[in-house]
C-alpha cells in the first residue's frame, strides 16, 4: 500500500494557514470548552475505486472547522496547500445549528480531501 498521511505535518499546516488549533475526534470536553473556534479531522473517511486504475483507491480525509464565534478562516489557503501533505481536494459543505444540550450556536465547515492509495497485490 502506498505512504500513509503524515498527521503533524497536516496539523502543521492547518494551524499555521489559520491560527486555529487542530484536534482529531478524540477531542476532550476540556478543549472543546477552551476554544471558540477549531478544527476535527478524520482521516479514516470512505474508500472508494479511482477512475485511474486497477489497484488505486480514493480515502476521504474529513476536516471540519467549528466555530462558535463566527470567526472566518481562508479556504482557499487550505484548498491550495493541503496538496502538499497528500490531500486532494473534493468539495465542502455548511451547517448552522446549536450544540447538544446547550444554547451555543455554531457554524460547521466540513472539508472533503482524499489521498490516492496504491494497493500492491
Amino acid at each position: 500500500m502506498s505512504k500513509t498521511l503524515d498527521l503533524e505535518k497536516i496539523k502543521t499546516t492547518i494551524e499555521g494557514i489559520t491560527g486555529f488549533p487542530v484536534f482529531g475526534t478524540d477531542i476532550q470536553k476540556d478543549e472543546l470548552d477552551a476554544n471558540e473556534s477549531f478544527f476535527l479531522y478524520y482521516e479514516k473517511g470512505p474508500i472508494r475505486k479511482a477512475d485511474s486504475g486497477a489497484n488505486q483507491f480514493l480515502r476521504d480525509f474529513i476536516l471540519m472547522f467549528v466555530t462558535k464565534e463566527d470567526a472566518e478562516i481562508d479556504e482557499f489557503a487550505l484548498i491550495l496547500e493541503l496538496p502538499k501533505c497528500g490531500l486532494r481536494f473534493r468539495n465542502t459543505e455548511y451547517e448552522f445549528g446549536k450544540i447538544a444540550s446547550t444554547e451555543q450556536e455554531a457554524k460547521l465547515s466540513t472539508f472533503y480531501f482524499h489521498q490516492a492509495l496504491i494497493i500492491c497485490q
